[in-house]
Formats: structure tokens, C-alpha cells, sequence
């Protein structure tokens, strides 16, 4: 890919991706966990992540969307949902590709709070603290970012650029 700068490399992804693993494992020990990926941007990073954590866990999807290129609407969509009784008194942890405005983090974890889960926490592989509207942090962040447009590892641009296996910021206007 050209007019990319290489923001974060896969050693050091898949380096805190097993640091953020371990914490987990030591917040829940031998518990269940139901590890909640969302669509499609935090694929890679939950499957990295569920492959490091050495606890039984639970994959779920779902699927939200709020951008649209490289802005935000401003309006959560829900295209994939989950369901009360695989929530209800478990231990879940919503994993978030980035979190940037905390709109969708936020929606997320209230729609998942609703279905009474024992333990709710929050990982994202990336923060943009910068961008925050709503009164929102995850719980576990891997890489804390500049207000970039990132894609690669999961993250896109119009669906493309996910297959990079490390993530990089756009120089210049990127070809769709």
C-alpha cells in the first residue's frame, strides 16, 4: 500500500495484544468469559486476542456501524445483534477495534448492560482520547493513538485495507 506511514507494527500489536490477554486472564482467572467482538473492524484483533487468552472463553458478534468513509454519522446502526440469554449473569467483555467519539462503545455497553450481565468490561486495541464526545473509556487499551485516520489490522477505509498486518495512517488521499 503506498502513502501509508506505519503507526503501529505487527510485533508490537501482537506483543500487547498477549499483554492485554494475560490481564485478562488475570482479572477472570477460570471463570467464563463471554469475549463480545465487534464487527467487522475488531475481527482480527479478537481472534489474536481469544488465541492468547489461555481462560475458557465465549466468542459472540455483533455488528454496529457508524461511519461512513472517514467520518462518523453520528448514528448507531445495528446490523448483527446477540442474544439476552448468552449475556444474562456472565462475565463479558465488549473488543473494540478503536474507540474514538465513544458513541458505539457507549450504545454497545448500555445495550449489553440491559441484558444483565454479571461483569461487563471494555478492550479496545486503539483509544483516540482526542476525539471523545461521550463520557465514555475502555477498561483495557492496548495503544493509545493521535487523531490519525488508521486503517489496517481490521480497521478500514470503505472496506478496504483490513488484510494489513499492522496499522498505518493515510499520508495523502487513499484510492478506493
Amino acid at each position: 500500500m503506498e502513502n501509508l506511514e506505519v503507526v503501529l507494527t505487527e510485533e508490537q500489536i501482537q506483543n500487547r495484544t498477549k499483554q492485554l490477554a494475560d490481564t485478562l486472564y488475570s482479572a477472570y482467572g477460570n471463570e467464563e468469559v463471554i469475549f463480545v467482538c465487534t464487527l467487522k473492524g475488531a475481527v482480527f484483533f479478537t481472534c489474536d486476542l481469544l488465541r492468547k487468552y489461555p481462560g475458557d472463553a465465549i466468542l459472540e458478534f455483533v455488528k454496529i456501524s457508524s461511519y461512513s468513509g472517514e467520518e462518523s454519522t453520528g448514528r448507531i446502526k445495528m446490523n448483527l445483534d446477540i442474544r439476552k440469554e448468552n449475556i444474562e449473569n456472565k462475565h463479558v467483555v465488549i473488543v473494540e477495534d478503536i474507540v474514538d467519539t465513544g458513541r458505539s462503545l457507549k450504545y454497545l455497553h448500555d445495550y449489553i448492560m440491559a441484558m444483565n450481565p454479571k461483569s461487563l468490561a471494555t478492550c479496545a486495541l486503539l483509544d483516540k482520547k482526542m476525539k471523545r464526545i461521550v463520557p465514555i473509556d475502555p477498561d483495557y487499551v492496548g495503544f493509545e493513538v493521535d487523531d490519525l485516520f488508521v486503517i489496517g489490522y481490521g480497521l478500514d477505509y470503505d472496506q478496504k485495507y483490513r488484510n494489513l498486518p499492522y496499522i498505518g495512517a493515510k499520508t495523502k488521499k487513499l484510492s478506493k
